[in-house]
């Protein structure tokens, strides 16, 4: 079975978002926003040589972010301003991605911990749980650490089982 990745990004506000992408990703190219009548942020991923670039496309508060990680990849970033380039009525906003602290998904992984301390069960209990029992108490851990699926909600339960798995 191929494992899956994901990219996660954190917004100022302290939410965040995980979205699945190709399983052979590599790391991020480029992040930029474009506004016409409304803003959309767009998030290039590097594939390997020969293939296309993945996009995403990010249609909540898309100027908003602040860091983000490709799980499974490594690739941690966090995200500046740098130029805007106009062209018409149309304005792009590009951002420098830096490299990140390395940090966010352990700060996720300790919020994970604290809510299976919390309600006295651990990753492990939780794991072996039939599938639906098993998705409903991801959803709930999903809520509590605030990760939300970026466009389906198997992408929540499929990035916490990941990181629950390394939990073990």
């Amino acid at each position: 079975m191929t494992r899956h990745k994901y990219a996660l990004m954190k917004w100022k506000d302290g939410w965040q978002e995980v979205i699945r992408v190709e399983s052979d990703a590599t790391d991020f190219n480029r992040y930029y926003v474009i506004e016409r009548k409304e803003y959309f942020g767009r998030l290039v991923i590097n594939r390997p040589e020969g293939e296309y670039p993945d996009l995403i496309v990010i249609d909540r508060s898309p100027m908003e972010i602040s860091e983000m990680v490709m799980v499974e990849g490594g690739d941690e970033r966090e995200l500046k301003q740098a130029s805007t380039y106009q062209e018409g009525t149309r304005l792009e906003y590009h951002y420098e991605l830096q490299k990140g602290e390395g940090k966010l998904l352990e700060r996720i992984k300790e919020d994970i911990r604290q809510v299976l301390s919390s309600r006295g069960t651990s990753a492990k209990e939780i794991l072996s749980k039939p599938v639906l029992e098993k998705t409903k108490e991801i959803e709930n851990i999903g809520k509590a650490v605030h990760v939300v699926g970026g466009k389906k909600q198997e992408d929540l339960i499929g990035f916490i089982e990941l990181l629950l798995e390394t939990m073990v």
